[in-house]
This record gives C-alpha cells, sequence and structure tokens, in this order.
C-alpha cells in the first residue's frame, strides 16, 4: 500500500505543531505601569539659598508638582523641610524653606 506525499506531508506538518509549543505557551510581556516608587526620589542640588527671603534654588533633574514636599540632606544627616514653589526659573527650581537651615551643595530628596 503505498501513502501519498500530500498525506504524510499532512502528518509530519501535524506531529511538529503539536510537539512545539505554540503561542500561547510564550509568555508575553505585561503592558502595565510601573508600581510607584518607594523610598526617596533624588530631586537635585541646592545651587543657591536665600536666608533673608527663606528660599532655595534647587538644580534639579525633573520638576516636582508646585506643593510637593522636600528634603534636604549634607552627609546624609536631614538639613531642611523645603516646599516646591509654583515659580518657575529654569532648570532651577524654587523652594521655600520651611523648616532647617539648608546651605549650598545641599541634596534634595522627594
Amino acid at each position: 500500500m503505498r501513502i501519498p506525499r500530500l498525506l504524510i506531508s499532512s502528518l509530519a506538518a501535524t506531529a511538529l505543531g503539536a510537539a512545539l509549543p505554540g503561542c500561547a505557551w510564550h509568555k508575553h510581556p505585561r503592558h502595565e505601569t510601573p508600581a510607584a516608587q518607594t523610598g526617596p526620589r533624588a530631586v537635585g542640588t541646592i545651587a543657591l539659598v536665600n536666608d533673608d527671603l527663606r528660599f532655595v534654588l534647587v538644580d534639579a533633574y525633573y520638576e516636582p508638582p508646585a506643593g510637593t514636599a522636600l528634603k534636604s540632606f549634607s552627609g546624609g544627616m536631614e538639613t531642611g523641610i523645603l516646599a516646591v514653589d509654583p515659580e518657575e526659573r529654569r532648570p532651577f527650581i524654587v523652594a521655600d524653606i520651611i523648616r532647617g537651615e539648608p546651605k549650598v551643595g545641599d541634596k534634595v530628596e522627594e
């Protein structure tokens, strides 16, 4: 008995398809928004301090929204609490000194 080539090709394709995992088995990357970041986020470095008017200019990596609370640090110790002001002075952000004595060069975190 002779088996037609078409039948052999069909059987081979079916066997091969069953042996290989299909796209249903392939794990696709999820397109989800990243989870909220935990811990402090670096904002920049204090470039200017005006003690009389109680504000600082922060040379910022990004611009947090007005009203955002920030902390300044020097040598790992907190030096001040700041609040982002709506006034724009790009590439700097203006932040009011709420508490403490921040100095030029202090690191600022959100």
